[in-house]
């Protein structure tokens, strides 16, 4: 979401409050104010707008691959606004998840679709209207699903429920979830049954955790406490690597990881680490060359903090040196760093946009990303692309038709022979018969 949009929202949005990152962690145990665009005359109790609706369903089952929305079992009564706002509810009451489910979606929304420049319809807005949040369900997950988003708690010690720490209000776990909707909207899904969808099924994940991951820098608390531990040092263990965090040490997925395409399998989960883990260096990178142009660290310290493997010796000596460039520049580092969220944001946003989902590859993907930053910024990052991408392996696969040989006299539309210039070619005496025109090519030949 753009700095203007932002304020803009400030005047004439509606507040909610809502955590950053879970509460249980002592960085982020108070809820940030926060403004959703849809303006405090048009929003409804419960709460709900136009495009989504919280029901409060009560001692309700995770819905099953057949079920369908509207929830028609016993329900909560709907939350009603203050004045047109919702900052006055008691982070500890039901009402609150309720507000808060509503509040990070609708929020995530309204940051993406500043990003695409349009309305994202919903996927399936054929067979409903708006998109249904269900926020309290008795299951240790949470799930989307065709036209609805329910939530439960996290996974206690055993496989149990931990009624103590309910996923709607996380707001990774809720912005990662949703970002599968945003997917489907935006990109759409394989429809052919030949197609395996393997990297279609790692990307859906990879966006999911990039959604959330950009959508969490627009936090004042977390871009704060981020640069206030790191330095601006983004290339080590953060908050911002962390999405959908269930502790203090122990996350759901890592953005900043040292995986490549070698390390992984077909599980979409694990094999959506290396893309996100690229598009990480990428947001990295670019914040880098931020405070290089800036004049706020050298081009020698941006190299030596690239995601690589050194000695803990120039470890220290790298945070060292962030450390006295960032101390007396906070807000610069932080600027710095705005502008990355929102180049990456906006390069993933028209990537999306022009992404085809049917027989997609990681290496399509990564093309796609290049393209899209000719588009909006005449190619300023292709070399930061191009690094981070071939260090992950993320090029075509080595039986790729991409790297087949077209030699001239296998383009020769009327060739059905070797060439004479083949010593070992058989001789073929066609002095008594014309050659027809239109003749099919010979064996090698690709259609084009």
């Amino acid at each position: 979401m753009s700095a203007k949009l932002s304020a803009a929202l400030r005047d004439s949005g509606t507040r909610f409050r809502i955590f950053p990152q879970p509460r249980y962690l002592k960085a982020f145990s108070k809820p940030e104010t926060i403004h959703v665009s849809v303006p405090p005359d048009k929003i409804l109790a419960g709460p709900a707008d136009e495009r989504m609706y919280v029901t409060d369903a009560i001692h309700k089952q995770p819905y099953a691959q057949s079920d369908r929305p509207p929830y028609r079992g016993e329900v909560n009564a709907p939350v009603k606004p203050k004045k047109g706002h919702f900052d006055h509810l008691d982070p500890d009451s039901r009402e609150f998840l309720c507000a808060s489910m509503y509040a990070t979606v609708r929020f995530v929304l309204d940051i993406w679709e500043d990003y695409f420049g349009r309305r994202i319809d919903w996927h399936f807005d054929l067979d409903f209207e708006r998109l249904e949040l269900i926020p309290l369900v008795e299951w240790n997950n949470a799930q989307a699903g065709y036209g609805f988003m329910e939530f439960g708690y996290a996974r206690a010690a055993y496989g149990g429920i931990d009624f103590t720490k309910p996923h709607c209000q996380n707001f990774d776990v809720l912005a990662h979830e949703f970002g599968h909707c945003l997917i489907y909207a935006t990109v759409g899904s394989p429809n052919n049954s030949n197609d395996l969808a393997v990297d279609y099924a790692g990307m859906q994940e990879s966006a999911g955790d990039l959604i959330a991951l950009i959508a969490s820098l627009h936090f004042d608390s977390v871009v704060t406490h981020l640069l206030a531990h790191t330095h601006g040092n983004l290339f080590s263990y953060n908050e911002l690597s962390r999405v959908g965090e269930l502790s203090e040490s122990k996350q759901v997925r890592i953005a900043f990881n040292y995986l490549r395409m070698a390390d992984v399998n077909d599980e979409p989960h694990l094999r959506s680490l290396p893309f996100t883990g690229a598009v990480f260096d990428t947001l990295v990178e670019i914040f880098q060359q931020n405070l290089i142009e800036a004049n706020l660290i050298s081009e020698e310290l941006g190299k030596r903090s690239d995601n690589s493997t050194t000695g803990q010796a120039d470890h220290e000596k790298i945070a060292a040196a962030f450390k006295e460039a960032y101390l007396g520049q906070e807000e610069a580092f932080k600027q710095a760093l705005i502008a990355a969220r929102d180049s990456v944001g906006q390069l993933l946003a028209t990537t999306w946009s022009n992404l085809s989902p049917h027989f997609l590859t990681y290496h399509d993907y990564a093309r796609s990303l290049l393209r899209a930053d000719q588009s909006l910024n005449d190619g300023r990052h292709k070399a930061i692309l191009r690094d981070c991408f071939a260090w992950r392996g993320l090029q075509a696969a080595a039986d790729s038709r991409m790297y087949s040989l077209y030699r001239l006299e296998d383009c020769d539309p009327q060739r059905d022979t070797p060439g004479p210039t083949d010593p070992e070619a058989p001789v073929k005496d066609n002095s008594t018969k014309a050659k027809k025109p239109g003749k099919k090519a010979g064996k090698g030949k690709t259609n084009r």
